[in-house]
């Protein structure tokens, strides 16, 4: 009998022995012949770290500074994040304002936050609080970080009322954008493998 963890295989699902390839080298499947593990080597977490630190400075401005100002019939008005939840709650659409709110600041606010404290721990091997909570608490609003289809619905919105007037866009809507593009930059570079080995070397068991 093998000691030693079972894995399966991203591809086909088939199970292989779990061990850290040596320099060089890679786990391949038996059956599929796909590569399942890397040499995790020297890899760190930096460039979330960066991407998230960013992602929230970005944040910040995009809720503080006016996304779009329009003229519509001889109304003149500055719009900002914040401005669609409390229209939408006094037309009495409670459950989609709290929805945009959630997906649109929420969320991604959670989401870079907790990239953030996990990448700031493994980085400089600081044993910080809650990291078990923080990892799931992150892998749970993942999914409802929506700011890029926000982006997408305020580029689309804007379309339509200059139908009925004139619009300019402010600063706010670059800084959306970029709060969209370092979410799933976050999303692309982070390493759950890497996370796992840099806290299992810090003394931490924590299940993936």
């Amino acid at each position: 009998m093998v000691d030693g963890k079972w894995i399966n295989c991203p591809h086909c699902d088939a199970p292989c022995l779990e061990r850290e390839p040596q320099p060089g080298h890679v786990l391949i499947c038996g059956r599929c012949d796909s590569t399942v593990m890397v040499p995790l080597g020297k890899r760190t977490l930096q460039p979330p770290l960066a991407l998230s630190i960013t992602g929230l400075f970005l944040l910040l401005l995009a809720n503080t500074e006016p996304i779009l100002t329009f003229d519509v019939v001889g109304r003149y008005q500055s719009d900002y994040m914040i401005t669609g939840v409390i229209e939408l709650c006094r037309q009495g659409y409670f459950p989609i304002a709290l929805l945009v709110c959630f997906a649109a600041i929420i969320a991604p606010a959670i989401y870079l936050s907790a990239v953030f404290y996990l990448t700031f721990a493994t980085v400089f091997r600081v044993k910080l609080p809650g990291l078990l909570n923080v990892i799931r608490l992150g892998k749970v609003v993942s999914p409802w970080n929506l700011i890029p289809v926000y982006s997408i619905a305020t580029v689309v919105s804007v379309v339509k009322l200059r139908m009925l007037g004139e619009v300019h866009w402010e600063s706010g809507a670059r800084f959306i954008l970029g709060v969209a593009v370092m979410s799933i930059l976050c999303h692309q570079v982070s390493d759950k493998e890497v996370a796992l080995k840099r806290l299992e070397e810090m003394g931490l068991e924590i299940k993936p």
